[in-house]
């Protein structure tokens, strides 16, 4: 990729002090040109070499937290916490960030546990209400029957992988 003058800069700056702030502006630009997981990386190193760098690890987090990365996320907030515990701004991301986790873990085991007869009957009804379509407008289709028995027997195909994928959860 093309990097414009400013992003060639700030490289040329981080590598002659490695250990230096200038990795956030770094990885600001290498995210704003939709390099983000270059700019991530970058972050971590600089991270690692600043791990005191607290808006770094705010960014971090922030960008963990938009990119759907919630446990990283919650490990970024709670490192800045830990470090700086009158930090507003980590405790309100972090506690989106267990909220986001929270509906996550809640709808899976809501579908484990009692939404798979809910589907099944919707797909029932579902299948009637293609029946019953076919059936009102039977002069417009002439392959009603052929249509309804794939159907069925998609319907059926949904049920057995429904039912090897409830007995074997990821």
């Amino acid at each position: 990729m093309d990097d414009s003058l400013y992003i060639k800069r700030l490289k040329e700056r981080l590598r002659q002090k490695p250990a230096s702030k200038v990795f956030l502006s770094l990885a600001e630009e290498l995210r704003k040109k939709d390099r983000m997981d270059e700019a991530i990386a970058v972050i971590v190193n600089g991270i690692k070499k600043n791990p005191d760098f607290i808006a770094a690890r705010l960014t971090l987090g922030r960008w963990y937290f938009l990119s759907n990365m919630i446990a990283e996320a919650q490990k970024e907030f709670s490192e800045v916490i830990k470090r700086s515990p009158d930090n507003i701004f980590a405790g309100k991301w972090l506690a989106e960030a267990k909220k986001r986790a929270d509906v996550f873990d809640n709808t899976a085991s809501d579908f484990q546990a009692k939404d798979r007869d809910v589907i099944a009957n919707r797909l029932n009804k579902f299948m009637e209400g293609i029946k019953s379509h076919f059936d009102q407008t039977a002069s417009l289709h002439r392959n009603r029957d052929a249509v309804v028995n794939r159907l069925e027997k998609f319907l059926e195909t949904i049920k057995i992988r429904f039912a090897a994928s409830s007995e074997n959860p990821l």
